[in-house]
């Protein structure tokens, strides 16, 4: 049956890049009751399984009011979507969403006795909570809580993104909808229509299978780190003259470490931000770090730190780590946690297990996150959360989703994210 006469054409709706903020957006779309039938949403990725980059290997934690005055109405807005998904859809089972208490850890183990062993703080284990059995309280100098009853969450992002496409696809089918998600697949340029209008009526894509032209009615641009060199490469100058892309053409990224281990015992629901000075053995000195410990439901613990100034490859698939940095961040595991997270002695038997070594690079803007478009032009992107970007995913998919189809959101405040 054909579509009604006073019934909106069909859109034809481009979303490059299959990290949070793409894949957010690609089902926010297929769920809005204001979605055309028969329109079509094409999901465009360069790599070939979804969130290849930050989305992939972040922590996953999450933080309702952690936030600048500029992000705080989407924070309040996605951290609300976050519950509210994981509790219509299964989240804990299917992506590890749950509550978490996030502590501040002091860790001192710098002290001067002969056998190294740094200062002992009597009652330490008081300052975490007895539930914290798993770090060595030994040596924790202070402690506060930073957020828990509610106001702090985690999820594992990866397995997140990888719902939202299925769930998009889906709604397709039970929409008339067409869900196209191409992996291996890279946006080379658009075409505008020839009226001058500067609105998008093509996207050029190429694949193994060589180029071709997609028809569309809207772009939207959510390549994290990569947002910038895109944005150059699909709008030359001449054609960059909005305040929104003009911002996101500065959009580059800063690689960060991580690493998963595999702990020997399980742990407890606890997010830890650390201050950690330690010995590093006879005549080896001291060091200083502030790794970032996550403990997840499935037994592993994601720690991540070590920034550098490496450039952005040109793919995701072109990161690689440097093994002095995930090094380091196993070091830092095994003091802080010598029973349950050291894996110097992999033999043996009951002892924790490397599960990954890893980077990605954090998308990161000029100023505030950007958030917008053009209904003019079809043109719309995200770019430039930060470390924020899973927290800020799934309000960014919905806001962008009533920007495109309706023109406006109500649901937060992005006033101060438009560049």
């Amino acid at each position: 049956m054909s579509p009604s006469s006073t019934s909106p054409p069909p859109r034809q709706i481009a979303i490059i890049g299959a990290g949070i903020m793409g894949s957010s957006t690609l089902s926010y779309l297929a769920s809005h009751p204001s979605l055309p039938p028969h329109s079509t949403l094409h999901l465009i990725e360069s790599a070939s399984r979804l969130a290849p980059a930050a989305s992939g290997k972040a922590g996953g934690f999450l933080a309702e009011d952690w936030h600048g005055a500029a992000t705080a109405s989407l924070a309040s807005l996605s951290f609300r979507l976050h519950r509210e998904l994981a509790e219509r859809a299964g989240g804990k089972e299917k992506w590890g969403y749950r509550d978490v208490e996030t502590l501040s850890v002091e860790y001192d183990a710098t002290g001067s006795d002969k056998k190294g062993k740094g200062r002992k703080n009597n009652g330490g284990g008081a300052k975490v909570g007895k539930e914290v059995d798993w770090i060595d309280a030994e040596h924790i100098a202070g402690s506060s809580r930073l957020g828990g009853g509610g106001t702090t969450a985690q999820v594992t992002p990866g397995k997140l993104v990888e719902y939202l496409v299925q769930e998009a696809e889906q709604l397709g089918s039970q929409k008339d909808i067409k869900v196209d998600v191409r992996l291996g697949t890279t946006a080379k340029s658009l075409e505008l229509n020839e009226d001058g209008s500067g609105k998008v009526s093509g996207l050029v894509v190429s694949s193994g299978e060589g180029e071709e032209k997609l028809p569309i009615t809207d772009v939207v641009i959510a390549a994290g780190p990569w947002t910038g060199t895109l944005v150059k490469q699909l709008f030359p100058s001449a054609r960059t003259s909005s305040r929104l892309l003009s911002s996101a053409a500065r959009v580059t990224g800063s690689r960060a470490h991580s690493i998963i281990i595999k702990g020997s015992r399980p742990t407890s629901n606890h997010c830890l931000f650390t201050d950690m000075r330690f010995s590093r053995g006879p005549g080896k000195g001291t060091s200083a770090a502030a790794p970032e410990v996550y403990a997840r439901a499935d037994g592993t613990v994601y720690v991540c730190g070590g920034g550098d100034d490496e450039p952005l490859p040109a793919t995701a698939e072109e990161v690689v780590y440097d093994g002095k940095k995930t090094r380091d961040l196993i070091e830092q595991s095994a003091v802080l946690s010598p029973d349950v997270l050291s894996i110097e002695d992999g033999k043996k038997s009951g002892s924790a297990t490397l599960v990954a070594e890893q980077a990605c690079y954090l998308p990161m803007a000029a100023g505030n996150m950007l958030l917008g478009g053009d209904a003019k032009t079809g043109v719309w992107l995200t770019a430039g959360a930060s470390c924020w970007g899973i927290t800020l995913g799934l309000g960014t998919g919905a806001v962008m989703a009533d920007l495109i189809l309706t023109g406006k959101t109500e649901q937060a405040d992005i006033r101060m994210l438009q560049g």
